[in-house]
């Protein structure tokens, strides 16, 4: 992995929801094979601003390379997040960050299978920069379960919409809202992926969710070959703070703190 870190600017700050923004980099021509990346894959951000000086923490990369997004990570705030906290007041269209490379194997080894993505929160994302590109440059079919706490904190619901009405055929978003649903448990997620489990699954969400979820694989028969998994962890939990966490074939465990905040309370 690439440890050198180059001076990005922010061209632009997309508001998502009120507590999730998306910061779209300006990548000079001289650093675009350097920042070239694979669907489900993180940026590494190295940051000020906050009480223990100069931090770094990893966001994964919400833009598709098979699309004509520009290179974007999307952050979400959290309670105890005081390092999104900062990126979402301080950061403004012409700010400068200093960003590594591209990296992580969270990733589909073809664009041409069939998938079930399970994402909880701001774990959607890695899984919707998989969805745009088996969508414009695969040929599989994407089914995606995606959990929230309620409506107003479903991130890209208008783009996920819009994904869904212009793939009939090959696109299906399916969304778990906790304040009219209940909590995602294992049996709840069972009952979704059964008329799936023949595909590779991609699970992503803080861990609670991770571990219900692969509960109902296991149940299901799924082999672990074929489950792909990334764990969100919030600020203070185990292992660190903002520690990351993963298991399966494609866990990605990079080497600084923290990954993109994801809590699903």
């Amino acid at each position: 992995m690439n440890e050198r870190f180059h001076a990005l600017r922010v061209s632009e700050v997309i508001v998502e929801t009120e507590d999730a923004r998306s910061l779209v980099f300006d990548v000079p021509d001289d650093l675009t094979e350097e920042f070239r990346y694979r669907p489900g894959q993180f940026l590494t951000l190295h940051l000020p601003g906050t009480d223990r000086g100069t931090v770094t923490r990893c966001y994964s990369l919400s833009s598709s390379p098979h699309t004509s997004d520009p290179l974007m990570v999307t952050v979400k705030r959290t309670p105890s997040g005081r390092v999104s906290d900062w990126l979402l007041r301080s950061v403004r269209p012409g700010s400068v960050v200093h960003v590594q490379p591209p990296s992580g194997r969270f990733t589909p080894a073809s664009l041409d299978g069939d998938f079930l993505l399970l994402a909880a929160g701001s774990g959607i994302t890695p899984v919707i920069s998989i969805t745009k590109s088996v969508l414009a440059a695969g040929a599989g079919r994407v089914t995606l379960v995606y959990a929230n706490r309620d409506e107003r904190s479903v991130i890209f619901a208008e783009r996920l919409g819009r994904l869904a009405a212009a793939h009939p055929d090959r696109f299906a978003v399916v969304h778990w809202l906790e304040s009219l649903q209940g909590l995602p448990d294992a049996a709840r997620l069972r009952t979704l992926a059964e008329p799936f489990r023949d595909r590779d699954v991609f699970v992503c969400g803080p861990g609670p969710f991770v571990a219900g979820a692969v509960g109902a694989l296991e149940r299901l028969g799924v082999p672990r070959e074929r489950t792909h998994l990334e764990e969100f962890r919030p600020p203070g939990g185990a292992g660190g703070p903002d520690a990351p966490a993963g298991r399966g074939p494609s866990a990605a465990r990079p080497a600084c703190a923290t990954r993109l905040q994801a809590v699903l309370p």
